[in-house]
C-alpha cells in the first residue's frame, strides 16, 4: 500500500503497481530499487521532482483540503439524507440537481477522494450504467471477438498512450490490459466511431481514478452527452467545427489576439485541435487537468472553450510581444505546458468567459457546421447532416437464457408487437451501413462521385437486374491485377508493376496469356504473378480493393456485414431444445442447396464444359442460383479447413457476392426459395415479409462499385513455405522465357 501523498497514492487502489510499489516499501532493507521515481499519480519524475515531458508544476504532494471537504459532505448530507445516520453513496441518487451551491462547488474542486463517485454523477455515467440493456462484462465479451482495423490500430497505440505512467509503461503494466478492454468495448459499441487516439488518452487517465467499468462508462457519457457528435469520428468534423466556433470566439473575447493571429496569417486550428480531442488530457499538467475535468463533467463542452479563452488571455501579452510567425507558434504551443496554478487558469477563464453559454455555443456550431459541410459535402455525402445529430449506438438486447426460454417460451406476441419498429430500425441500419460503404469509394477513388445512391423501387427495376446481368456477361473482358513485378526484355513482351490493372486479350497458352496495358500488347506470364478481377460492367477501384485499402474492409465486414446479419437473425426459429444450432448461414446453406437442386443436371453439365473447355470460370455461364450455390460451397471447403466460424463464413459470403456484383440477386434467390424460409423463419420475420424487396433495392446500390475483397481475409495466415533459392531462380528465369509454367511441382 502506498504511503500517503507518496507514489502511486492519488491512485484508485486496484491499479497500483504492486511490484513497484513492493520495491519501494522494501527500499532501505534491499538493493533491488525502483528502477524509476514516481509521483502520486504513478507519472515517472526527475530528481526536481517535475514530470518528462509536462510542465514544472511539482512542489508539495496533492493534499486534500478539510474545509474543502466538509463542505462537499454538508452539501450533500443537506440535500440527500433524510433518513437518520450515516449517508454512504448508494443512499445518494444517480444524478446530482443542478444548482448554483453546487456549481460553485465543483468550480472549487472536488476532493479527490470523492471524484470517482461524484464524476459518475455529474456527467449522467452512473444512470447509463444502471439504464444499459447490456452489462459491461456483455460488452467485453462481444467485443473481444472483433478483429477489425480499429482493434488493430488499439494494439499498436496501447503503448504509446502514456508512457511515462508505470501503469501503462509496458505490455505487463497493470493498466494496458484494462485500456485494450475499454478501448475495444467502446469501438464495438460505437461502430460509427470505431476507435480514435483522442478517446485512448482520456481513457488511459480515466482508468488512473476509477474502476474500469465506470471508466467505460464515463466514456460513453462523454461521447454521447459531453460532446457534439463526430469529435471522435474518421472525419473529426465535431471537433473541426468546435475550432472555428472557437476562432469566433477570440474575435469576440480576444480581439488584440484576433488580429496577430490574421496579420501572421497563423492557424491557431493546428494547436488547439488535439486540446479538444483530448479534452485536455496528455495536454496540461494532471493536477490542472483534475480541475479542468470537475467542471468539465458538469457543464460539458463549454468548458473546453473557457479553459482555452482563459490559456491564450494569461499569455496574451507574451504573444502580442513576439517578433516573428514562429515565435509566436512557439509560444501558443508551449501554453499548456506552462499553466501551474488551476485558480489563476480558472478564475481567468471564468472572468473572461463566464458568461458564455450553451445556447450561443450551440448557434454558432449549427452555423460553423453549415460552412464546413459546404466546404467539404463532396466528401460527407448527402446523408451527413442527419450523421451529426447523435452519435449511434450499436442496437443491444440482452437474450433470454436457453433455460428461460424452455420454460416460458419466446415472447411472440411481443416480437409481433414490436415487428414494424424492428423492420424499420433494420433497414435504417442497412441504409447507413450502404452510404458508408458509398461514401468510402467517392472520397476514395473520384471517379464514384457521380454513381447515384438513391435505391431505385420502380418494378421495372427487377425486371432489368437478370437482364443486366445476362449482358454483362456477355460483354465484359477479363482483367487481372500485378501481384509482382515484370520486366520487359523482349519486345513481345508485356512489362508491368505490382498492382497494374491489365487487360487480357487472350488465356489459349497454358503458360504464357496476351495482355494489354496503356496501350501496348504482349506476353507475359500466366497466372502467379497476376490476380484476375471480376468487375465486368466497372473498372476497378483502388477504393475496393482490401489488399490496396484496408479501411473497406472494416467498412464491409464491420458495418455491412452486421447489418445483413441482423437482417438474417430477424425472426429466425429458435431450436427448441438446448444445443440445437441457429444461425443464417444454416439456412442460406439450405436454401442454396435447395435451389440448385431443381436443376441439378443442367448445372453439373455446364460446370464439366467449364472444365472441359478452358470456359471463364468466373461464373460467366451460370445462373445467380448456381453462382451462390458455387460460393457457399467455396467459403464451405476453405473455412472449414480453418475451422472458421458461421459467423465468418457469412462475412466471406457477402465478400463474394460484392465482388460479383450479386448480392442483391442473391438475396431474391433465397427470399424466392419459400419451403426453406418457412422452415427457418417466424410469420412476422423480414424475410418473410414483403420488405425484402426493399433490402434488394437497397442492396443494388452497391453494384456500382467494383470491389475486390479477399475471401479468405479472416483465416489466418498459411504458413510460408521454405524458400528455395535455385528453384525460385529457375522458375523465373523459365516464366521469362515462356518455355515454362510458374509453378513448378517439388
Amino acid at each position: 500500500m502506498p504511503s500517503a501523498s507518496g507514489p502511486f497514492s492519488a491512485l484508485t487502489p486496484s491499479i497500483w503497481p504492486q511490484e513497484i510499489l513492493a520495491k519501494y516499501t522494501q527500499k532501505e532493507e534491499s538493493v533491488d530499487q525502483p528502477e524509476f521515481c514516481y509521483d502520486e499519480f504513478g507519472f515517472r519524475v526527475d530528481k526536481e521532482g517535475s514530470e518528462p515531458g509536462c510542465s514544472q508544476m511539482a512542489g508539495a504532494p496533492m493534499v486534500e483540503d478539510p474545509p474543502q471537504r466538509l463542505r462537499w459532505q454538508a452539501h450533500l448530507e443537506f440535500t440527500h439524507n433524510h433518513d437518520v445516520g450515516d449517508l454512504t453513496w448508494d443512499k445518494i441518487a444517480v444524478s446530482l440537481p443542478r444548482s448554483e451551491k453546487l456549481r460553485s462547488l465543483v468550480l472549487a474542486g472536488i476532493p479527490h477522494g470523492m471524484r470517482p463517485q461524484l464524476w459518475m454523477r455529474l456527467s449522467g455515467a452512473l444512470q447509463k450504467k444502471k439504464n444499459s440493456e447490456l452489462s459491461y462484462r456483455e460488452i467485453v465479451k462481444n467485443s473481444s471477438n472483433d478483429e477489425t482495423i480499429a482493434a488493430k490500430q488499439i494494439e499498436k497505440d496501447l503503448l504509446r498512450t502514456m508512457p511515462s505512467n508505470a501503469c501503462f509503461a509496458n505490455v505487463n503494466s497493470i493498466g494496458v490490459p484494462r485500456l485494450r478492454r475499454v478501448l475495444r468495448a467502446l469501438a464495438w459499441l460505437y461502430p460509427e466511431i470505431g476507435y480514435c487516439q483522442g478517446t485512448g488518452m482520456v481513457a488511459a487517465c480515466l482508468l488512473l481514478f476509477l474502476e474500469e467499468e465506470d471508466a467505460f462508462w464515463m466514456m460513453c457519457a462523454i461521447i454521447e452527452d459531453l460532446l457534439p457528435a463526430s469529435y471522435f469520428s474518421t472525419t473529426l468534423l465535431g471537433v473541426q467545427t468546435d475550432q472555428r466556433v472557437l476562432r469566433h470566439l477570440i474575435v469576440q473575447y480576444l480581439p488584440r489576439l484576433d488580429k496577430l493571429l490574421q496579420e501572421h496569417d497563423i492557424e491557431l486550428s493546428l494547436i488547439t485541435l488535439h486540446w479538444f480531442l483530448t479534452a485536455f488530457a496528455s495536454v496540461v499538467h494532471i493536477r490542472l487537468l483534475l480541475r479542468i475535468w470537475d467542471l468539465f463533467f458538469y457543464e460539458g463542452s463549454l468548458v473546453l472553450f473557457q479553459t482555452t479563452l482563459g490559456m491564450l488571455r494569461l499569455k496574451e501579452e507574451e504573444l502580442i510581444q513576439s517578433e516573428n510567425s514562429a515565435s509566436i507558434f512557439n509560444t501558443l504551443s508551449d501554453i499548456p505546458a506552462q499553466m501551474e496554478d488551476a485558480e489563476l487558469l480558472l478564475g481567468e477563464a471564468m472572468r473572461l468567459a463566464g458568461s458564455l453559454t450553451d445556447v450561443a455555443v450551440e448557434t454558432q456550431r449549427r452555423k460553423h457546421l453549415a460552412y464546413l459541410i459546404a466546404d467539404q459535402g463532396q466528401t460527407l455525402g448527402t446523408s451527413a447532416t442527419t450523421n451529426l445529430s447523435q452519435v449511434v449506438r450499436r442496437r443491444t438486447q440482452r437474450r433470454k437464457s436457453g433455460i428461460t426460454s424452455l420454460l416460458f417460451g419466446e415472447d411472440d406476441l411481443e416480437a409481433l408487437k414490436a415487428k414494424n419498429i424492428k423492420q424499420t430500425e433494420l433497414v435504417a441500419d442497412l441504409r447507413e451501413a450502404i452510404l458508408r460503404v458509398a461514401r468510402h469509394f467517392q472520397c476514395t477513388d473520384p471517379k464514384n462521385c457521380s454513381v447515384e445512391l438513391t435505391p431505385d423501387y420502380s418494378m421495372e427495376s427487377h425486371q432489368r437486374d437478370h437482364e443486366n446481368y445476362v449482358a454483362c456477361l456477355r460483354s465484359h473482358r477479363r482483367r487481372a491485377k500485378a501481384l509482382l513485378d515484370f520486366e520487359r526484355h523482349d519486345d513481345d513482351e508485356l512489362g508491368f508493376r505490382k498492382n497494374d490493372i491489365i487487360t487480357i486479350i487472350s488465356q489459349k497458352d497454358e503458360h504464357c496469356w496476351v495482355g494489354e496495358l496503356n496501350g501496348l500488347r504482349g506476353w507475359m506470364p500466366a497466372g502467379a504473378r497476376l490476380g484476375l478481377l471480376k468487375h465486368p460492367l466497372h473498372q476497378y477501384s483502388i477504393a475496393g480493393d482490401d489488399s490496396v485499402t484496408e479501411g473497406v474492409t472494416d467498412l464491409v465486414r464491420g458495418t455491412l456485414c452486421p447489418a445483413l446479419k441482423a437482417l438474417f437473425e430477424h425472426g429466425l426459429k429458435k431450436p427448441s431444445l438446448l444445443g440445437g444450432a441457429c444461425h443464417p448461414w444454416l439456412f442460406i446453406e439450405e436454401a442454396a442447396g435447395r435451389e440448385v437442386e431443381r436443376d441439378f443436371d443442367s448445372v453439373y453439365s455446364r460446370l464439366v464444359l467449364c472444365k472441359t473447355y478452358r470456359l471463364d470460370e468466373d461464373g460467366k455461364v451460370l445462373t445467380p442460383e448456381e453462382l451462390l450455390y458455387r460460393a457457399v460451397q467455396s467459403v464451405n471447403v476453405t473455412h472449414d479447413a480453418a475451422h472458421a466460424q458461421m459467423d465468418v463464413k457469412l462475412r466471406s459470403l457477402i465478400c463474394v457476392g460484392l465482388n460479383e456484383q450479386v448480392l442483391h440477386l442473391w438475396l431474391e434467390v433465397l427470399c424466392s426459395s419459400l419451403p426453406t424460409v418457412e422452415k427457418w423463419y417466424q410469420p412476422w420475420s423480414f424475410l418473410r415479409s414483403p420488405g425484402w424487396v426493399q433490402i434488394k433495392c437497397e442492396l443494388r446500390v452497391l453494384c456500382c462499385f467494383a470491389f475486390s475483397l479477399s475471401q479468405d481475409w479472416e483465416l489466418p495466415a498459411k504458413r510460408e513455405e521454405e524458400k528455395q533459392p535455385l528453384k525460385e531462380g529457375v522458375q523465373d528465369m523459365l516464366v521469362k522465357h515462356h518455355l515454362f509454367s510458374w509453378d513448378i511441382d517439388g
